[in-house]
């Protein structure tokens, strides 16, 4: 008895994690169509405007192709247990810029200054194309809960061992609100479904603690400056190194 409730524990907490996904991605998209839907009416009364309407134009084509990778997305992944996600060897550089720039776009009437820095040009990780997607939720995160301005962003991508093996650890810092120490840990649970205390983390979250589980990697949130959770947030996230 105690193992059929396992399974639809386990199957409804699934299903929950999906909606959230689905939910927090697509809310974003709309968000991001609708603003520059609101831009373009406000160019057009305006001269010589044709190619910032043009660009605005362009961002509302990207959202609607990102729109159908997600529902793609979720679809894999409702249909795939862990133990059947195919993994790959992933450039980690190039799914990290594909995420910024994302990102980046998402939010046009924002300044946002971000960098990556690191030692090396090239590492792999075992994973699949949603590792953008893990990025992306993060860096999207950093921007949103950020009442600075500019957005301040640093990603130091290195090559570390943990746990007695070789690991690609990346550290994405910003200068956001900061996140509290009690929610720290709450913010990548499962169980942190209700949508009126999650100040719209922690579903999104939970799935990327869940997708980078299944990479067989790990990740923690920690204060940007120690000791002072306003001053920032540090996600790090550790991925095996192929």
């Amino acid at each position: 008895m105690q193992d059929v409730e396992k399974v639809y524990q386990g199957a409804y907490y699934k299903s929950k994690c999906l909606e959230g996904l689905f939910i927090h991605d697509i809310s974003n998209l709309f968000q991001i169509i609708s603003n520059s839907i609101e831009l373009c009416g406000m160019l057009l009364k305006e001269e010589g405007a044709s190619e910032s309407i043009a660009e605005y134009f362009q961002m509302i084509s990207q959202q609607l192709t990102r729109g159908k990778k997600l529902i793609r997305n979720v679809r894999n992944i409702s249909d795939l247990e862990e133990y059947e996600m195919r993994l790959e060897p992933i450039e980690v550089f190039s799914e990290l810029k594909k995420a910024v720039n994302f990102s980046r776009n998402s939010f046009p009437k924002r300044e946002i200054e971000i960098k990556i820095t690191s030692e090396h040009t090239i590492l792999y990780t075992l994973a699949n194309e949603i590792l953008c997607e893990v990025f992306e939720n993060i860096i999207i995160n950093a921007i949103k809960y950020n009442k600075s301005n500019p957005v301040q962003i640093e990603i130091i991508v290195s090559k570390v061992e943990a746990r007695s093996e070789n690991c690609v650890q990346i550290e994405i810092k910003d200068n956001g609100i900061g996140i509290d120490d009690e929610r720290k840990e709450m913010i990548f649970q499962e169980i942190h479904l209700n949508r009126e205390h999650s100040k719209g983390m922690g579903i999104g979250l939970s799935l990327v603690a869940k997708l980078i589980g299944i990479y067989s990697g790990k990740i923690w949130v920690e204060d940007q400056i120690k000791g002072d959770s306003s001053m920032g947030s540090n996600f790090i996230i550790l991925l095996p190194f192929v």
